[in-house]
């Protein structure tokens, strides 16, 4: 699938999760899309539950009951509904916004999210990623060249983190 398309008026960008972090000033969860056709990266600052919710999902760790977005995922699928992508729609005052894209019974729906939600939202139902470019190039960082190190670092930590790691200190 070509990664730029045109969304209505404006042209959206294939992004991937690239992954989720802690950013070491705020202490607060970051999640870290790409752009699947370049090296620009979209931070997005995300709540402490989104982020274990998507981490969880990403590293293939199933909850013991359902999560918030479980549930969403099985209301939709009960509703005979499926999610066809989530765009990442706008950014306004150091805020995103988001939308999820739905189908039921031939017909199109859009509803508000926050990005965190449409994320966890889509890492659960394996549907693609979108950002309008618009937020793409107000936001997103370009990758440098020799990062493959710190890439690599980053993935370790991926790899190595537990969702109970974003729990507040008590």
């Amino acid at each position: 699938m070509d990664s730029y398309f045109t969304g209505g008026d404006n042209l959206l960008v294939e992004m991937e999760v690239h992954g989720v972090n802690l950013d070491v000033t705020t202490n607060q969860p970051v999640i870290i899309l790409k752009d699947t056709e370049s090296k620009r990266l979209l931070p997005i600052w995300i709540g402490q539950f989104e982020a274990t919710a998507i981490l969880m999902e990403v590293q293939g760790i199933k909850p013991s009951r359902p999560l918030t977005h479980d549930l969403l995922r099985a209301v939709i699928d009960r509703l005979e509904a499926s999610v066809t992508k989530i765009v990442i729609t706008d950014l306004k005052e150091g805020t995103f916004f988001a939308r999820i894209h739905l189908n039921t019974n031939s017909t199109n729906l859009e509803i508000d999210a926050r990005p965190s939600d449409a994320i966890a939202l889509a890492v659960r139902v394996k549907v693609p990623i979108f950002a309008d470019s618009k937020v793409v190039d107000k936001a997103a960082v370009v990758s440098e060249e020799g990062e493959e190190d710190e890439v690599a670092r980053f993935r370790e930590f991926l790899d190595n983190i537990e969702p109970e790691d974003f729990n507040e200190p008590s």
